[in-house]
């Protein structure tokens, strides 16, 4: 059951760009359902210079820079 919810999903920022992002909750039973691998990760990692404002997962793939 996916119960947690990021928007936007992934993107690509310029040097010196903020964004903001909005984090949901969908309405469960508290202390009836396993919240043990409920969790957000954001992960983020230096896009090459020029690259397109384009999520690219080999990015995060390895040391690919």
């Amino acid at each position: 059951m996916r119960r947690l919810g990021v928007n936007p999903g992934c993107g690509v920022l310029d040097p010196k760009e903020c964004t903001l992002m909005a984090v949901s909750c969908d309405a469960f039973q508290y202390g009836q359902e396993d919240t043990s691998n409920d969790r957000i990760t954001i992960e983020w990692t230096n896009t090459p210079d020029g690259a397109a404002k384009q999520v690219r997962r080999g990015w995060f793939q390895g040391n690919c820079m």
